[in-house]
């Protein structure tokens, strides 16, 4: 459960089109939407809420858009080959460091929501919680097998021809043979989910304050704390395993594939610049070592 982690979908998971835009102006609705959905807020506690909510999204354009508008440029450079000293290492820590930063974003919206929460809101948030959680089980751990692996290849496939088109044959033999290797972590995932859900909602029965829901939630969506010693391993070699396939596809696209790439990733830009409310500073993702002879 990460509560108003959409403004993190709106802005990394955006699909290039038109849906983007729409969705980051309407980012306040959407965002107290789902604090209604979630825990059922009442009016009272939305209207205390939108100053908070107002200053967050000042803060995403005035900071992290302009940081996520640089990291499209450096992804629009790599792919038409003219960053030569930095490649697919910087986009993958690239997009980790911007979940992060979304992450903190969130976490510093739902504390202060959260630890408002009467003892109803919090049975509608056990409820929800719960039914968020069997979704996963149905959606990332069928118990056949073969069945969850297909998902998986589907799943990625998906998400990569959403930027590049459809991919040919060997395209995805060459997925398929990644996923071989990258460990599946979803069971690890979902295990880690629930312990820190369940802890999450146990704190409302002990009367948390809003200072230590803070730091649990911080701890929690940023940081990833309390992953197992295998889960972290897990992630290395995933981390690593995805690196190798993107500069393996990266030099099997077509002519095609890399102009709707461009495509995308330039609409997506500029959608997301109508939104930047002030002249941006020079940005970097220099801070991540695989991204240090970067320009941006």
């Amino acid at each position: 459960m990460r509560i108003f982690v959409v403004i993190a979908v709106v802005t990394l998971l955006g699909s290039a089109c038109s849906q983007t835009g729409l969705a980051y102006r309407k980012a306040d609705w959407l965002l107290e939407h789902y604090a209604w959905k979630t825990v059922r807020t009442s009016d009272a506690q939305r209207e205390d809420w939108q100053p908070l909510l107002q200053a967050k999204l000042r803060q995403h354009r005035e900071q992290e858009l302009p940081l996520l508008i640089a990291y499209l440029d450096l992804a629009g450079r790599i792919i038409r080959k003219t960053e030569g000293s930095v490649g697919t290492e910087c986009l993958v820590d690239g997009a980790l460091l911007l979940y992060q930063r979304h992450a903190r974003l969130a976490a510093d919206l739902a504390a202060p929501l959260l630890a408002e929460l009467d003892a109803d809101q919090v049975r509608h948030l056990t409820g929800y919680t719960r039914w968020r959680l069997q979704d996963s089980v149905e959606r990332y751990l069928d118990p056949d097998p073969q069945r969850m692996k297909a998902a998986r290849q589907e799943r990625i496939t998906d998400r990569i021809e959403k930027w590049t088109g459809r991919l040919n044959d060997s395209q995805q033999q060459h997925i398929r043979d990644a996923l071989e290797r990258i460990p599946d972590l979803s069971p690890s995932w979902y295990a880690f989910r629930t312990q820190r859900t369940d802890t999450l909602l146990a704190m409302f029965e002990t009367g948390a304050s809003a200072d230590a829901l803070q730091e649990y939630i911080d701890s929690w969506w940023v940081h990833m704390d309390g992953t197992s010693a295998e889960t972290r391993q897990h992630w290395r070699v995933a981390r690593h395993e995805v690196i190798q396939l993107m500069d393996t596809l990266a030099t099997t696209l077509t002519n095609g594939q890399r102009a709707t790439f461009e495509k995308r990733i330039g609409n997506l830009r500029r959608e997301l610049a109508a939104f930047v409310t002030q002249a941006p500073q020079p940005v970097n993702l220099q801070v991540l070592p695989a991204c240090a002879s970067s320009s941006v």
